[in-house]
């Protein structure tokens, strides 16, 4: 490498100083130098401190015989492959768990979904947390009668912090996530400030985008924030030190277990905003991302038409009337790239940092991001769009040359819903684990999944393009009715539709309502977050008959189940878990939840006479730090990583 003269005196200069600093001390010192004094320094930043440059697209060769667009009105061809492999998976499992509740086997094999909602680190470690309440690897899971349930899941789906959990457990094989928090994530460690090595990782994030850019792909500020989910969150391998290649497309192949149908299929979830538009409507259209395909049911905002599909391995090719057009490219789809669309309300995290007047090296090198890929749409995710052109007399997205999508819990639909309750993936059951922060203190209140529910009604307007949505009451029917406490089902006489197995994270064992902006968890508060997940779900074994009634609602469509016909254990649990019908709209009270059994399950005498009040519990929400209420927004946690460096906000 060529150095400027102007440079070169620095660069002999620094070992001499060696004897005053130590090492940290001088490569923060030149980097600031670099950055602040020379325009072409940052350039020697990007390449001083190695790592490849794999994150970019790569050209690739055009595939004969490809579909290349197909209509939402069936599923792609490697879904369908899938979901023969891994309905022989689930049949075994729905077996294995019935007899071990003593009930029969249903005549067909259920379908069954997951769905984690957002809420940043919060919702990645719950949400996997109520995972590992069906897991048989689990210890407490399996002394708590539900472990073994996730072997019969087909489909995963994530949505912001929700998509992290689900990529990661996927990307790792159905590790338990217990283990996750040790052997692979680095949650101790800032996601926007690491502890080490602060330059190395920005100078790498430069390296890994610019390479995009000179792709003539659209580079944007979630770049940047995939790029540092990819440090905390994938294996060594797949970070920028190693190869920041990754790709949605090559799970299958890179995890045995998935090709073999051996876990659940992930997918995951954004929502886009139209040309134009600031406020992202709430019917907006959803998009989803698998291993297979990249598309929507319905396009739309205003007007809802029966959407589309394309293969996710080759995004980024540009067709022409469904054909490709030109060079065909890949590893638009990076798995990283992916997780941080999926969770773009993050992004104003980084700009409230770019906000500051700070001259520190850190923000300096943000706000030198931040003016390389200029003011317009940086707190989004750009792709090219595959469907310009594509039924030009009614497609309301034909004429854009990139699809611009957020974070779907933007339209407060917080839970990646939808692509469970499309008719063509004949889903029975879906368990929803909310770990959303909706109330006053913190918790949720059921609002996302009443707007989904509201979002069901205006595409029911066309059969082509309709979902299967129960009906749910609204967010103060779910606080008055103590909905948002304990598992609830919905759907339970609407055989129309899939059942829905609600799970609110509750403070079972632990305050985990953290904020959603909170980046860095010690292994401690990770762990105790995680299993207040698990027992969330699994109730903490404080209820006798919720393994049988469980099952009795993941298995009730592939009976045919009426309230005519089911058996009697599963009438009372039915009678017991059941949305009544009932949504009180007045103003509820502030929600306080207290630590331990929820006073509903009490209530209804469901609790084993041992547990209860068997935690001693606390209603003291003077304590701040332990309810989670002491960090907020952007701005304060904005600050919280300027204190951190050692500086005023």
């Amino acid at each position: 490498m060529r150095y400027p003269l102007t440079i070169l005196p620095h660069i002999i200069l620094f070992p001499l100083t060696w004897g005053f600093h130590n090492p940290h001390d001088i490569s923060m010192d030149a980097a600031k130098w670099l950055i602040e004094n020379q325009g072409h320094g940052r350039h020697l930043v990007r390449s001083f401190f190695g790592g490849d440059t794999s994150y970019a697209p790569d050209e690739a060769d055009c595939p004969e015989n490809q579909e290349w667009l197909w209509t939402a009105d069936h599923l792609s061809k490697g879904e369908e492959e899938y979901l023969r492999k891994r309905e022989k998976v689930v049949k075994e499992a729905v077996k294995k768990m019935m007899v071990s509740q003593q009930m029969p086997t249903p005549p067909r094999t259920p379908v069954i979904g997951y769905a984690i909602s957002g809420g940043g680190y919060r919702a990645m470690i719950t949400g996997l947390g109520g995972l590992m309440g069906l897991m048989q690897q689990s210890e407490e899971a399996v002394r708590a009668d539900t472990g073994g349930w996730a072997d019969a899941i087909t489909y995963m789906t994530g949505l912001s912090g929700g998509s992290w959990g689900t990529a990661s457990w996927i990307l790792n094989g159905g590790m338990l996530p217990l283990d996750m928090i040790e052997k692979v994530w680095n949650l101790e460690s800032n996601l926007i400030l690491p502890d080490d090595d602060k330059l190395s990782f920005y100078s790498n994030l430069i390296r890994q985008v610019d390479e995009k850019r000179k792709a003539n792909f659209p580079a944007q500020l979630t770049d940047y924030w995939a790029l540092a989910l990819g440090e905390q969150l994938l294996p060594e391998e797949y970070r920028m030190k190693g190869h920041a290649d990754l790709t949605i497309s090559s799970l299958p192949e890179k995890v045995k277990k998935l090709s073999d149908g051996e876990l659940p299929m992930p997918i995951i979830i954004a929502s886009q905003r139209e040309e134009g538009e600031y406020v992202i409507a709430q019917n907006a259209t959803v998009w989803e991302f698998t291993p297979y395909s990249f598309g929507s049911w319905a396009f739309g905002s205003k007007k809802k038409i029966p959407g589309g599909f394309t293969p996710v391995e080759y995004l980024g090719t540009t067709l022409d009337n469904a054909q490709a057009k030109g060079q065909c490219w890949k590893g638009l789809d990076r798995l990283a790239f992916i997780m941080g669309t999926s969770a773009t309300l993050f992004n104003g995290l980084l700009l409230e940092l770019n906000g500051t007047n700070s001259d520190n090296i850190f923000v300096t090198a943000l706000k030198g991001i931040l003016h390389e890929i200029g003011e317009d749409n940086f707190d989004v995710a750009r792709i090219p769009n595959p469907f310009k052109g594509w039924d030009a007399e009614e497609n309301p997205v034909k004429d854009f040359d990139l699809l611009t999508l957020v974070d779907g819990g933007e339209t407060d639909q917080n839970i990646p819903l939808e692509p469970l309750l499309v008719p063509e993936r004949n889903l029975d059951a879906i368990i929803t684990f909310d770990a959303s922060r909706q109330t006053e203190t913190s918790w949720p209140n059921g609002s996302s999944i009443h707007t989904t529910f509201e979002r069901a009604v205006i595409l029911d307007e066309r059969d082509d393009t309709r979902i299967k949505m129960p009906k749910v009451p609204t967010a103060n029917g779910f606080i008055n009715g103590a909905l948002n406490t304990r598992p609830t089902f919905f759907g339970c006489e609407d055989t129309t539709t899939p059942l829905i197995v609600y799970i609110p994270q509750y403070p079972w064992t632990y305050y985990s309502n953290k904020s959603t902006f909170q980046l860095d968890y010690d292994l401690h508060a990770a762990k105790e977050t995680m299993l207040n997940g698990m027992r969330s779900l699994t109730l903490n074994s404080t209820v006798p008959t919720w393994p049988k009634c469980l099952s009795c609602a993941l298995t009730d469509r592939a009976f045919a189940y009426t309230s005519d016909n089911r058996t009697d254990e599963c009438k009372k649990c039915f009678d017991d878990f059941c949305w009544d019908g009932t949504s009180n709209g007045s103003t509820p009270p502030e929600y306080k939840p207290v630590l331990g059994v929820p006073d509903w399950l009490e209530n209804k005498g469901l609790v084993d006479p041992r547990f209860k009040d068997g935690n001693e519990g606390t209603d003291d929400w003077e304590d701040d730090e332990a309810s989670g209420l002491n960090k907020g927004g952007f701005e304060e946690i904005a600050k919280g990583f300027l204190e951190k460096i050692g500086l005023d906000f």
